[in-house]
């Protein structure tokens, strides 16, 4: 630990001018380091004050006394060894989860003790690399000890209680009257660790597998990998760091600089790589496993966004959330708060600027996938970014931020595109953003009435729905997945191998089978056919209006068998304004049989009608209003 919290921070107008612009030289990288330290000694500190008045915080483990004086003889002995210890970004995890726990009785699956007791493992760690000569008892999880950056140690799964032993440079664990387990003994597994090196940058990670608290979400069992995934591991990263260093050095060094470990998952499907970060474990990604170096590339950059602005945000307010208030994520299914969507915008600002650089040096049968990409999340981070701006709710150096971060993207928007990843590039935008207003907003009761009566008398849409800033509906935030990407992916999969996405075109039912939330009449619609999507999307509404029910991802599909949603009034309806054609159709539903409802072309085209004279893109900035489920 060597050392105390640092007692003030700052951030220099040029270290903030290089983050805003989403990079950060080794100077800016230190410096959110050195902050983090401080959190997390605070962290640690405010844990142990918090242990202490908890009669109940150890229960048969010795006082955090104990454990807290064998840390700080290891910090005397060895400091850099401890700090190695302490800085692991799992500490984090465990600090902020143990702290809920002893501050507010939060929950738990395992007694408190257990919990605390990670303390006394990580005093272990601490004094086994700095060589001291100790006896602590410690507790065991699910069979397992875990000693950050030691090892692990894998027992019986019913012992709970352990005892450790250092003399003279022997570590020896023992459970009971069970026989003591040195280090070095098969039951003892060190650090799973990946080691790259490019261009004179190396990258070194641990992989985590069996530390309870790797998990951002809390707890989890450990996971040893195999010895084949491990290898996959390593192979990937080499080939990932080898990429990033030949085309992107200053972000390879600011992620060699930030990346501590990586928690896998398990593979998903291509194109849907599930990675996530956290602001209380600076240095740590949740990954499932990645399909190719690309992948793997990108996601490090994306993942060290989060990273650096999180650590940002720990010395600066850029935001000042509006609980009643949620905005458009271009990336993502649920309304979001200001703050989660400047992380957003921030972590993809980065992944555009990668896209940007790849595009230029990717394999030919690959260029066609990196300039999609590109074209696709320059176009979507500056709409996000410009709703940020118009927001209200950055602070004065919030808004200093984006405004630079904007003026980065804007400068992309220049850079030409083919022309065919171009287009399909700005129709899955559309999609996308089409499919979050059908599935998120809902209208108040006055205008669910009013629209139902003017469809009714084939009266046009009132004016003031149509309006920007009178007819905004509110947002809905519904837990479950819609997988707004579905046809974003299928692209993916067309680009990246025209070959076999023909295959996927000759049996669309088994292709869209691979894709989760894919239909055939998404293969078709990728395909170029747009006749048989137009029929697989009518076919597919009139079986869910037959059966009561009401997805949106078959009216927005209808609309984009049209190739021009400006002039098309349909489509306009569909793909710029679809919850007041869902809406409409939902009151229309009531008490009605499914033989009287409305045809959803004829219905569409209504409110396309309407909308002719109106701006195709409503004013965003300032967000909408959250309404509860009971105001649906």
């Amino acid at each position: 630990m060597s050392g105390p919290a640092t007692a003030t921070h700052t951030v220099t107008a040029e270290d903030f001018r290089q983050l805003a612009a989403t990079g950060g030289d080794a100077r800016a990288i230190a410096a959110l380091r050195r902050s983090e330290r401080s959190w997390r000694l605070t962290a640690l500190r405010a844990l142990v004050d918090a242990a202490r008045h908890r009669t109940d915080a150890t229960g048969p483990l010795p006082g955090v006394d104990a454990a807290w004086q064998l840390l700080v003889r290891a910090d005397r002995a060895d400091p850099d060894a401890t700090e190695d210890v302490v800085a692991q970004p799992q500490v984090g995890i465990w600090a902020a989860h143990t702290l809920r726990r002893l501050t507010a009785d939060g929950p738990g699956d395992v007694p408190l003790w257990v919990d605390v007791g990670y303390l006394h493992a990580l005093a272990t760690a601490a004094a086994v690399r700095a060589g001291l000569r100790f006896d602590l008892v410690v507790p065991a999880r699910d069979g397992h000890l875990v000693l950050p950056t030691v090892a692990a140690v894998e027992l019986d799964p019913q012992v709970d209680l352990l005892r450790v032993v250092a003399v003279d440079g022997t570590v020896k664990v023992s459970a009971g009257d069970a026989g003591p387990v040195s280090l070095g003994d098969p039951q003892w597994h060190p650090p799973v660790r990946l080691v790259a090196t490019a261009g004179g940058i190396d990258l070194r990670v641990e992989l985590l597998d069996r530390d309870v608290y790797r998990d951002l979400s809390g707890p989890a069992s450990p996971a040893p990998l195999a010895e084949e995934r491990v290898r996959r591991w390593r192979e990937l990263t080499q080939q990932a760091w080898d990429l990033l260093v030949r085309q992107q050095p200053d972000r390879a060094r600011a992620i060699a600089a930030v990346l501590r470990t990586v928690a896998p998952l398990p593979a998903r499907e291509p194109f849907r790589q599930l990675s996530a970060s956290g602001a209380e474990a600076f240095g740590a990604i949740l990954l499932s496993d990645p399909q190719d170096a690309t992948e793997l590339a990108m996601t490090l950059v994306h993942e060290t966004q989060h990273h650096k602005l999180g650590a940002l945000t720990h010395l600066l307010t850029l935001v000042r959330d509006d609980p009643d208030r949620r905005f458009y994520a271009p990336w993502r299914d649920d309304p979001r708060p200001a703050a989660g969507l400047l992380q957003g915008v921030y972590a993809f600002a980065g992944i555009t600027d990668f896209w940007r650089m790849h595009r230029r040096q990717a394999p030919a049968r690959r260029v066609g996938l990196a300039d999609f990409e590109f074209a696709l999340w320059r176009r979507q981070t500056r709409h996000a970014i410009r709703s940020l701006l118009g927001s209200g709710r950055l602070t004065g150096h919030g808004t200093q931020f984006v405004e630079i971060l904007y003026d980065t993207v804007a400068a992309f928007q220049t850079e030409p595109v083919p022309a065919d990843p171009l287009r399909m590039a700005d129709r899955m935008a559309v999609d996308h953003r089409a499919l979050w207003r059908a599935h998120n907003l809902r209208l108040d009761a006055t205008a669910r009435a009013e629209l139902a009566a003017a469809w009714s008398d084939r009266r046009p849409v009132p004016a003031w729905l149509l309006d920007a800033r009178s007819g905004q509906p509110a947002a809905l935030p519904r837990p479950d997945r819609a997988w707004f990407d579905a046809r974003a992916v299928l692209v993916r999969h067309r680009l990246a191998d025209p070959a076999g996405f023909e295959r996927w075109c000759a049996e669309p039912n088994a292709a869209a089978d691979r894709v989760a939330g894919a239909t055939a009449a998404d293969v078709a619609l990728v395909g170029g056919d747009v006749d048989r999507a137009r029929a697989g999307y009518l076919r597919q509404l009139a079986v869910d209006l037959a059966g009561g029910t009401m997805a949106a991802h078959s009216w927005v599909g209808l609309g984009l068998t049209w190739p021009d949603e400006s002039t098309h009034p349909a489509a306009r309806a569909l793909l710029h304004r679809p919850e007041l054609v869902m809406e409409t159709l939902r009151q229309t539903a009531r008490g009605s049989a499914a033989v009287d409802l409305p045809d959803p072309v004829e219905l569409a085209t209504w409110v396309g009608e309407c909308l002719a004279n109106t701006p195709a893109g409503q004013d965003e900035s300032s967000g909408w209003p959250v309404r509860g489920p009971a105001g649906r």
